[in-house]
């Protein structure tokens, strides 16, 4: 008899505990409305896609050799925390993290009209692994009032084509 009385009082206690109001907090607070149900929440706002297009992120700290010369941070969905910084004319340095394919990503800077300069690049680790990478550029402007981009891509596997390409201003 105390075996079926058991379940059966554990059971009129939940079943008190479901259906009792929300007491009132001693301190005379007003307790806080619950959350909806899930079904009656809306429904998430859709992201758009990725284009692989650059989006600078926060600015970096100013840079130590040109004081009050923020630097800004590229990425897209293989290239984080990439940074440019003009070492000298028409040099560059280059640094980030990449997941790709291989360890291998490549670059051109192009000046709207002509690619000036290419290369290859070898990342310490390769995809699913976010490699570090760090290179110098040297190019020269065709044009004195030109502005050169860097462009870092993946070069696709099926078709040689370019894949999420990251294009960087390049700092005047």
């Amino acid at each position: 008899m105390m075996k079926k009385f058991i379940p059966i009082l554990l059971l009129a206690v939940w079943l008190q505990g479901c259906s009792s109001p929300a007491e009132t907090p001693s301190n005379g607070a007003q307790p806080t409305p619950e959350q909806p149900p899930a079904a009656e929440q809306p429904a998430p706002t859709p992201q758009p896609p990725q284009t692989g297009n650059a989006q600078p992120a926060a600015p970096a700290e100013p840079s130590a050799e040109k004081p009050g010369d923020p630097a800004s941070v590229y990425g897209n969905e293989i290239f984080q925390e990439v940074t440019v910084k003009k070492e000298k004319e028409d040099t560059y340095s280059v640094k980030g993290k990449a997941r790709v394919f291989e360890a291998v990503f490549q670059y051109v800077v192009e000046d709207g009209h002509n690619e000036l300069a290419q290369g290859v690049v070898n990342t310490s680790a390769g995809a699913p692994e976010w490699g570090h990478f760090e290179f110098t550029v040297q190019v020269k402007k065709d044009q004195p009032n030109s502005t050169l981009t860097l462009v870092l891509f993946e070069v696709s596997a099926k078709d040689g084509s370019r894949r999420l390409e990251l294009p960087i201003p390049l700092p005047e």
